[in-house]
């Protein structure tokens, strides 16, 4: 697997480097909005509902803005300081590479997180289809490396345990947090709560258009043109969106030996996972 290697981290090949290696100064607004998750948690999903919430009820849903726009390893700081307020930026980087300015600056923060099985299956497919890693290995070895922090973000549970000690540690800091499967049970309760927590008092129904408009085979159609295509020229960002697809992957021997693992490492974790609805 092809990836970029920093301060003792992995990182994607699509990624710029420059960025990766000087993220601890890059700019913060009081009135940016940062969103952060594991790669392949809804971050997608999520960064179109907190971009529909800002726009308001005027907004059509289709104008053609991509997360990768916002997102900070994509390229220098410096080009991300035209872009207007409130800016939507996201990242994948772990709680202690965060910009220093997110305790100096504190801009509403919101962190997604998802069951680790499907995290796994769906890495599994994004390193497969995206060339510039020219992966090819199966389930198995993947499932191992991934395990062992050798892909981009390091070990699942490091990144969701430190990002849970760091809000833990700074109760100053205004954070929404939320899980893949507590969206896609109940997509407008938490849709409700999060235009809640940026400060609308939207009315039902305009939440609901959003719940409509990023439904995962809406979203699919709208934005998967333009993503990035597998081989077989299928987006790789839009796939299944499933809660659950893990079983059509993982042998009763690997969920085992993941949920020890899962078991061992989240021992001290408050967050409930969900693997199934």
């Amino acid at each position: 697997m092809t990836l970029i290697s920093y301060k003792g981290r992995y990182g994607s090949p699509q990624f710029n480097e420059e960025a990766l290696l000087n993220m601890d100064d890059f700019p913060l607004r009081a009135d940016d909005i940062l969103l952060c998750s594991y790669s392949k948690s809804g971050c997608h999903w999520i960064w179109e509902i907190l971009r529909l919430l800002i726009s308001g009820p005027d907004s059509t849903g289709q104008e053609k803005i991509d997360k990768e726009s916002y997102m900070m390893e994509w390229r220098p700081y410096n080009q991300y300081s035209s872009l207007p307020s409130p800016r939507i930026l996201n990242n994948h980087m772990t709680f202690d590479m965060q910009p220093k300015d997110l305790l100096v600056k504190k801009p509403k923060l919101v962190f997604v997180y998802r069951n680790f099985k499907d995290v796994a299956v769906s890495f599994y497919h994004h390193h497969c289809g995206i060339h510039e890693y020219e992966y090819s290995g199966d389930f198995g070895s993947y499932l191992k490396r991934w395990a062992s922090g050798q892909t981009d973000n390091g070990t699942p549970w490091s990144y969701t345990l430190g990002w849970e000690n760091g809000i833990s540690e700074h109760p100053e800091l205004p954070v929404f947090v939320t899980s893949f499967e507590d969206l896609k049970q109940d997509p407008l309760t938490q849709v409700r709560k999060l235009s809640e927590y940026l400060g609308f008092s939207y009315q039902d129904d305009f939440l609901q258009n959003i719940c409509d408009l990023t439904d995962f085979s809406a979203m699919k159609k709208r934005k998967g043109p333009n993503s990035f295509k597998n081989k077989d020229g299928n987006p790789v960002m839009y796939r299944k969106g499933e809660v659950g697809d893990w079983k059509n992957t993982f042998t009763v021997a690997q969920s085992e030996w993941l949920d020890q693992m899962i078991a061992r490492e989240m021992a001290e974790s408050k967050l409930t996972f969900k693997y199934t609805l």
